[in-house]
């Protein structure tokens, strides 16, 4: 995946550092918040939803412009910035 592709759904963007490399995080909107798809779970986290949520993209420290991981969905936006904020290599909001 790349920038490009969740572009439209970014609404902040924050900048790491890992040593002498910088990379972005990015908090986007989302209309399905995924379950965790295990059938020993309740049925309120185990099947996906469909509900106005965020979701965190780190983009790949080598590949400026792709997106290697995901850090979670959220069901209000403040516990996404906490999240990021929390993460190791945070310097600044950048947007």
């Amino acid at each position: 995946m790349t920038v490009d592709d969740i572009f439209d759904t970014i609404i902040k963007t924050a900048m790491f550092n890992y040593g002498l490399k910088e990379y972005r995080a990015y908090i986007c909107t989302s209309n399905i918040f995924p379950g965790t798809g295990d059938y020993e779970d309740d049925t309120e986290i185990r099947d996906d939803r469909i509900m106005d949520c965020y979701c965190v993209w780190f983009e790949d420290i080598l590949n400026n412009g792709y997106i290697n991981s995901g850090a979670g969905y959220y069901e209000v936006l403040s516990s996404a910035i906490e999240s990021i904020e929390k993460s190791p290599g945070f310097i600044r909001w950048i947007y």
